[in-house]
């Protein structure tokens, strides 16, 4: 089944950077989209309409009928235009930092949503829009792009570029056709070259949390989790007393939370306070108190009383080679982990070495109320 094929674009003031992509494509690729996405201002969405799609001009119209064969078609209508907001509001500009955060984070958005779909190819293009628009889109490109997707910038000939307009260049014409620059001086569109560079896409998907992959993210927060492997790893894990003498535990990995269960945060604590103090602790031999300080460390008394005897018979299992509690905890503590670091999970996860121990690979670990 052939991948429905995408051209992700984002523009400001220039929207021939939709027809120019399109001629590269089409000409020295032979790779044509089904479909085109146009990322911009309310400006630049309007100018996209104005020059590209407005019966005056149609642009887009004037390149299919002028370099597609016929029967073959590319949609690109107003449905394909999409206007960033701040607030609820759409916006006219990018004046400012918060302008420039929630910029990312659309773009961010677009390009998640747009990959989740395996039956899809994307090309996206950084030549248009102000540098920081194609820079975004092209880091957006590594966090979320696939191998069947593209990433490319296209560079029009001298005397060409922004010339927009009635008597604008928006693609090499096969006929001849006279345009006149800002100056007046006349250029002929027939003979203008439009190349394509492609920019290899250095994927950082794998690297991601499973939770920033299976939703979108804000950019800021996609970039924070990418930037933690260049920090030193540090746990910290903090117990407190709860009501009815029940207490409560939570896991911070370089200041990010993780969400444990009470019992698998009880046991990395009891793995992380060995690590610590010993270097490695083998958990084929737990003292019936160590088990049991596992097992019944977020419990109240009421809870303790309830499930001593249960506890009893497992510790007898696990005296007997179930090793059940410990596999399931490591196990469940390494998917809460990976959920939540991605690739830099490894760094935080309970190691073994076999027949000598389990640990920890972190050296500044701090535990308070265990």
């Amino acid at each position: 089944m052939a991948r429905k094929k995408i051209l992700l674009a984002v523009c400001g003031m220039s929207p021939q950077i939709v027809t120019e992509t399109l001629f590269a494509l089409v000409t020295q690729k032979h790779w044509i989209p089904d479909e085109v996405r146009l990322l911009s201002t309310a400006e630049g969405c309007k100018r996209a309409r104005m020059e590209l799609l407005h019966p005056d001009r149609a642009y887009f119209e004037s390149f299919c009928k002028e370099w597609l064969d016929e029967g073959q078609h590319i949609k690109f209508d107003e449905s394909c235009l999409y206007t960033f907001q701040r607030d609820g509001q759409t916006m006219t500009d990018i004046r400012d930092l918060e302008d420039s955060a929630q910029v990312a984070d659309q773009i961010a958005q677009q390009v998640w949503a747009l990959t989740q779909d395996d039956t899809t190819e994307i090309h996206a293009s950084i030549a248009g829009g102000r540098k920081s628009m194609g820079f975004l889109l092209g880091y957006a490109m590594s966090l979320y792009g696939r191998p069947q997707d593209r990433l490319s910038h296209v560079l029009v000939s001298e005397g060409y570029e922004g010339l927009t307009g009635k008597d604008g260049f928006y693609y090499p014409t096969r006929a001849s056709k006279i345009i006149n620059d800002r100056s007046g001086n006349p250029w002929d569109a027939s003979e203008a070259s439009v190349d394509l560079h492609e920019i290899p896409i250095l994927h950082l998907n794998h690297r991601l949390p499973k939770s920033m992959r299976q939703a979108p993210a804000s950019f800021s927060s996609l970039v924070e989790i990418m930037n933690l492997e260049n920090e030193q790893p540090k746990i910290d894990i903090v117990w407190k007393d709860e009501p009815r003498s029940k207490r409560s535990g939570e896991l911070f990995c370089q200041g990010v939370s993780v969400k444990l269960s009470p019992a698998n945060l009880a046991f990395y604590t009891f793995v992380a306070d060995q690590s610590k103090a010993h270097g490695l602790v083998d958990l084929r031999e737990l003292t019936q108190e160590q088990f049991f300080k596992i097992k019944q460390f977020a419990m109240d008394h009421l809870e303790v009383e309830q499930y001593r005897a249960e506890h009893a018979r497992q510790y007898a299992d696990y005296q007997n080679g179930d090793q059940s509690f410990v596999s399931d905890r490591k196990n469940e503590i390494k998917e809460a982990l990976v959920a939540t670091f991605g690739a830099l999970a490894s760094r935080y996860e309970i190691k073994t070495l076999r027949k000598k121990g389990s640990y920890i690979e972190v050296d500044d670990i701090e535990i308070k109320g265990w």
